[in-house]
């Protein structure tokens, strides 16, 4: 389980015996602008009380840059590849759009 490794890295929360991986996994979901609630799968009272104890769950800076790095996804090809300089200019021709303001 990936998040287990995870809980144990993180300074504060995740390292306390009562934090558990649910509860990290759920509160730093809802720190995603895009997620208007997470997806609790609890079968059990016990686990959705578990569950529940992530709306508790307060991370710091320092947490937060923990969990974004070990969260990140690497693309690979062709997102890789079409990101260098020469693709863009041979596909965009070197156009570039502003941004509106």
């Amino acid at each position: 389980m990936r998040s287990a490794p995870l809980t144990r890295r993180l300074p504060g929360p995740g390292q306390r015996s009562r934090t558990t991986p649910s509860q990290v996994a759920l509160a730093w979901t809802t720190l995603n602008p895009g997620v208007t609630a997470p997806i609790v799968g609890a079968r059990t009272l016990r686990q959705l009380e578990d569950n529940l104890g992530a709306l508790d769950l307060r991370f710091s800076d320092e947490q937060r840059a923990v969990l974004a790095e070990a969260s990140g996804i690497e693309l690979g090809f062709p997102h890789d590849f079409l990101a260098r300089p020469m693709p863009r200019q041979v596909i965009l021709g070197g156009v570039t759009i502003e941004p509106r303001h």
